[in-house]
């Protein structure tokens, strides 16, 4: 902890305000000054309880880096530049010192943080979904992402990823999607016979009149184009795959490409419909300018 400097002027960083102590979560506690660090402070505080004085976790805690800079690596990660890039990039136009892994540890990080508050998010969506697998690198072997989206808000309803093209990977995917959302109307995929099954086990009731079942459009002719919008996405994730060459494990795989959803969903604007699928799908978070880091404080806070 830097000490204050009486010359200085510090930037204000305290956002929340904490309901219990996070060490024996007793709701009385006070203001008890501020914590500083080179350029900016955060209030701090103390519990009357166990006398712990602590800070409010925002999602930037023990972080040396200023947040603006690791939002900004998140972001210039996400359109295409490599870890190395990115590190070189703050290098060339900062004072700091930035390490590739460092940036690589952000990405881990925030896809767990952000991850699970995206996932209990109400949507509202059109229920034609489309569903492909993506072939990717990963330790020089093939692994597979499953991708299934709504074809009307363009959002990607559910993901997963595997080791294998197999039956269980699919029926993992449309579970995703079970869980994530109602019951669509119909799922467009490919030939792979493994659709077939796990539609059956996932989807099928035998209680379920020809209205209510869920419709299987298969697509096996070469000339028909009626998965384009899926195949349109994949085309988005290889192109942020492709200057990786290959992921080093597939936690890292699994964790990287959930933040791509992430971003594509919540952060990225899509040309085809003005808007991010999020806010097409009925979510209104309303993250303003730099929407990275207000996506974290709104993680943080749920």
């Amino acid at each position: 902890m830097a000490n204050k400097n009486p010359n200085q002027e510090y930037k204000d960083e305290s956002y929340f305000k904490p309901e219990s102590c996070p060490s024996c979560h007793n709701k009385e506690i006070i203001r008890w000054g501020f914590r500083y660090n080179h350029t900016t402070k955060k209030r701090r505080y103390m519990c009357k309880s166990c006398k712990r004085l602590f800070v409010v976790d925002d999602g930037f805690s023990k972080c040396k880096k200023k947040r603006e800079m690791i939002t900004a690596c998140l972001d210039l990660y996400m359109n295409g530049m490599s870890l190395r890039k990115v590190a070189n990039h703050v290098n060339q136009f900062s004072d700091t010192k930035l390490s590739h892994m460092a940036v690589m540890k952000w990405l881990r990080k925030y896809s767990k943080t952000i991850e699970p508050f995206t996932r209990t998010l109400p949507l509202d969506l059109s229920g034609d979904y489309h569903a492909d697998e993506i072939f990717v690198k990963c330790k020089g072997k093939e692994n597979y992402f499953w991708d299934m989206v709504d074809a009307e808000t363009r959002f990607l309803v559910a993901t997963h990823y595997s080791l294998r093209r197999d039956i269980d990977s699919a029926k993992i995917l449309l579970n995703n999607a079970k869980l994530r959302a109602d019951k669509p109307v119909s799922i467009t995929t490919d030939g792979l016979h493994a659709y077939i099954k796990s539609m059956k086990k996932v989807w099928y009731n035998k209680h379920d009149s020809r209205e209510t079942k869920v419709m299987h459009l298969r697509i096996t002719s070469p000339h028909d184009y009626s998965n384009n919008i899926i195949e349109r996405i994949q085309g988005t994730i290889r192109e942020r795959v492709k200057v990786m060459r290959g992921f080093h494990s597939p936690q890292s795989a699994e964790l990287i490409l959930n933040l791509f959803v992430i971003w594509y969903n919540f952060l990225r604007v899509h040309q085809g419909i003005g808007m991010t699928p999020a806010e097409m799908a009925g979510i209104e978070l309303n993250l303003d300018k730099d929407r990275w880091l207000n996506l974290i404080y709104r993680s943080k806070i749920n």
